[in-house]
């Protein structure tokens, strides 16, 4: 028979009892010697336990124990003999130290042919383990910590100093797990109940979505106020043809309290999403750049004015014409714009842009013309330190970009289509002064005379007559038809190699 045993000496079921007051952690299972006299408790009925004040177990807390006299059932029903393992005690509860153990006034001693008394104390949360054999006289701390007998041999307890680092403070736990690498292993959500309140925010910080566990995930978050709290970066660029706008919104809106970087979907993003936007008060990054549904930019602007931690954003590529506009439109920290979609001539040259931003790049704007692209160029070009300005640009001239380098002093590093620039880009007209610049990235777009535009050995000349004393790396799109057995390609490689980490790249 198996009975349970509660510090006010009432009886109950331990799994019920747990359940009740919310712990599976005091646990001691002791197993006694089969000849030990036990007698058994008066029986306890339903209406007896039911009258027991709920005030008192509720506030108490306690130590459940289980006394096994026979086989289990699952021994009997087996048909195989009792075991005969005896005084071993299978604890949860955080264990004191050795000095802390021996000093606590609510120890109790009891042993295996004698009745068992426990004191209560407040419950840990952590999971069970067998613990080494003791002997036949075992002391049993307020804590639920099972301490060898002061007259036995302390040889057979060496193991046990090993559960004093079995349950580790909160904050602990959350220091080891802020240096677990991506994708976070959700398997250490099971380790126990400590580990899975202290994982959860990591789970759900950077959730990996696709088209499969996107419904479920939606259905998570609906039903449940704090795990859209966790998410700091939720990403949906994989989403594609899965999702409805309702959706998109419901995520910002859950998420909205520390949601600090949103990649909008290429589909499912329209006015209700915009709108969503608002609510998103500590959002740094806002890419919209895979949107292919007609966004209005009038709403966008009303969406992102008020974010002041906004630092990046990236316009929708299916924008629509922007004509009305005002000046104040821009979020005091930007820092990295990406301009695309309807923006118009008008809108570049006569717009007020923050003087924060330091990286801007530029594609797929049919309206922008060469005259635009330079003043926008000239009035940020002290702060700049990263430009893109890449293929289809269908306003632009072919040489629209020679003199970005001399409008841009402070730029580190370049991309640029060939489509928009000459051999002049690198010519003395043009960088006048030792230019800082460090990376040199030349894109194609494959048609016909965009590949003869700039040769391998002008970017060579420029970096040995000092123009360009910085440059270290260079990447050339293999539409322009670099070979390594060319000899400017050749020694254009050779004057690189000769710096620190640089060196030229064909892909």
């Amino acid at each position: 028979m198996q009975y349970n045993t509660l510090s006010k000496g009432s009886f109950h079921d331990s799994a019920s009892c747990c359940r009740r007051h919310g712990t599976f952690n005091d646990f001691v299972d002791v197993e006694l010697p089969l000849s030990a006299s036990t007698t058994p408790p008066p029986a306890r009925t339903r209406n007896d336990l039911q009258r027991l004040s709920t005030r008192s177990i509720a506030s108490a807390s306690f130590v459940v124990v289980n006394i096994r006299t026979g086989p289990t059932k699952r021994q009997a029903r087996k048909g195989r003999a009792p075991t005969k393992k005896y005084g071993e005690a299978y604890t949860r509860g955080a264990l004191p130290e050795q000095a802390d153990m021996t000093s606590d006034s609510s120890l109790t001693s009891f042993s295996s042919n004698s009745s068992c008394s426990f004191a209560s104390d407040s419950p840990s949360t952590s999971s069970s383990s067998l613990s080494p054999p003791l002997s036949s006289s075992i002391t049993v701390s307020s804590s639920g910590t099972v301490l060898p007998d002061a007259a036995g041999d302390s040889s057979q307890h060496t193991d046990s100093s090993l559960y004093r680092y079995r349950y580790l403070p909160t904050e602990i736990i959350e220091l080891i797990l802020s240096f677990v690498p991506e994708p976070f292993p959700t398997s250490l959500l099971y380790v126990s109940r400590s580990w899975y309140y202290a994982a959860r925010p990591y789970i759900y910080r950077r959730p990996r979505l696709s088209p499969k566990n996107y419904f479920s995930f939606v259905n998570t978050l609906s039903t449940s106020d704090i795990l859209g709290t966790y998410v700091h970066v939720l990403d949906l660029r994989f989403i594609i043809q899965s999702g409805k706008n309702s959706y998109t919104s419901r995520l910002l809106r859950r998420c909205s309290r520390n949601l600090e970087e949103f990649y909008a979907p290429q589909t499912s993003f329209g006015y209700a999403p915009l709108v969503s936007v608002r609510q998103c008060g500590s959002l740094r990054v806002l890419d919209l750049s895979l949107v292919s549904e007609t966004v209005d930019l009038r709403e966008l602007f009303l969406a992102i004015r008020n974010l002041q931690k906004l630092t990046v954003l990236h316009f929708p590529r299916s924008s629509v014409f922007c004509v009305d506009f005002e000046d104040d439109l821009w979020p005091p920290n930007l820092s990295q714009l990406g301009l695309a979609g309807g923006i118009s001539d008008d809108f570049l040259s006569q717009t007020t842009f923050p003087h924060t931003i330091k990286t801007l790049s530029m594609a797929h704007c049919p309206f922008v013309k060469t005259d635009s692209v330079r003043s926008l160029c000239h009035r940020l070009g002290p702060s700049l330190t990263s430009l893109r300005v890449l293929f289809p640009l269908p306003a632009l001239s072919y040489n629209s970009l020679d003199a970005t380098l001399k409008l841009c002093p402070s730029l580190r590093k370049l991309v640029v289509s060939t489509d928009y620039i000459t051999h002049r880009l690198l010519s003395a007209e043009n960088v006048a002064n030792p230019h800082p610049l460090e990376m040199l990235d030349l894109d194609c777009s494959g048609m016909l005379g965009q590949s003869r535009k700039i040769q391998a050995d002008d970017i060579a000349l420029a970096v040995l007559e000092g123009r360009l004393p910085k440059l270290r790396i260079v990447r050339a799109s293999i539409k322009l038809g670099w070979t390594k057995d060319d000899e400017e390609v050749s020694e254009l490689i050779e004057v690189l190699s000769e710096r620190e980490g640089g060196g030229l790249w064909i892909a």
